[in-house]
């Protein structure tokens, strides 16, 4: 048996040897072209390959980072869309507080009850102005009046006045067709009272004008109060 191991081993490692062709030399010739590897064909290619391999990790980082924007972009997002739902929300409680006792806490109740208040506003403001008008140029006119009056004052008042501008101006409409020239109007306004003191120039007797101008301002009271029960009983 010992002596079939030992010429069955001799002959494998015959035929081994027969078989594998070892090189020379693990070396070559500096003039003969390197071997083609990973990454590298030839050498005039080895600035090609690394802007290759610069590309590929350059696609590989924006592949892996990509989610993560687009995660920080959504949440960006939702802050400030928060942020605008809170400015909104405080536009429209700042709103909310200037219009009248009775109105919804909704949005479209509070921008309907806003639009009329505006509106009725901006009527009451025209009004204000073509009144206002009206006074200037009746002061306008008295005061182009070259003649020399007595100078005087007057007092005149009502109680529980309806409208103390259209009160004032009908005084003032009076005046002038009494012949007499405002100088001075001092005014004061309230639930209670309207009183005017006001400075004349005449040639009739002061207290002929105060007598003309009370009656006067009475007269429009009485008429603006049948004018608004009139209305309600409507």
């Amino acid at each position: 048996m010992e002596e079939f191991f030992q010429v069955s081993w001799f002959c494998d490692d015959e035929t081994n040897n027969n078989n594998f062709v070892v090189n020379k030399s693990a070396f070559v010739s500096f003039g003969s072209k390197p071997n083609e590897g990973f990454g590298v064909s030839s050498y005039g290619n080895v600035s090609m390959n690394r802007q290759n391999m610069n590309k590929r990790m350059i696609e590989f980082l924006k592949k892996n980072w990509s989610p993560k924007n687009g995660q920080e972009k959504v949440h960006k997002h939702m802050i400030k869309e928060r942020i605008r739902r809170e400015k909104q929300k405080q536009s429209y409680l700042n709103l909310y507080k200037l219009l009248p006792m009775g109105t919804k806490n909704e949005k479209n109740a509070i921008v309907q009850t806003a639009t009329r208040r505006i509106e009725e506003l901006q009527k009451y403001k025209e009004n204000l102005k073509k009144r206002n008008d009206e006074i200037q140029l009746i002061l306008a006119q008295s005061n182009q009046e070259e003649e020399e009056f007595e100078k005087a004052k007057i007092k005149a008042k009502v109680g529980y006045p309806i409208c103390g501008v259209d009160s004032m101006l009908e005084v003032l409409k009076c005046l002038r067709n009494c012949g007499t020239k405002a100088t001075s109007i001092q005014s004061s306004f309230s639930h209670q009272e309207f009183s005017t003191l006001i400075e004349i120039e005449t040639k009739s007797g002061a207290a002929e004008i105060e007598k003309a101008v009370q009656n006067t301002l009475s007269e429009v009271e009485r008429n603006l109060y049948s004018s608004r029960n009139f209305y309600k009983s409507i």
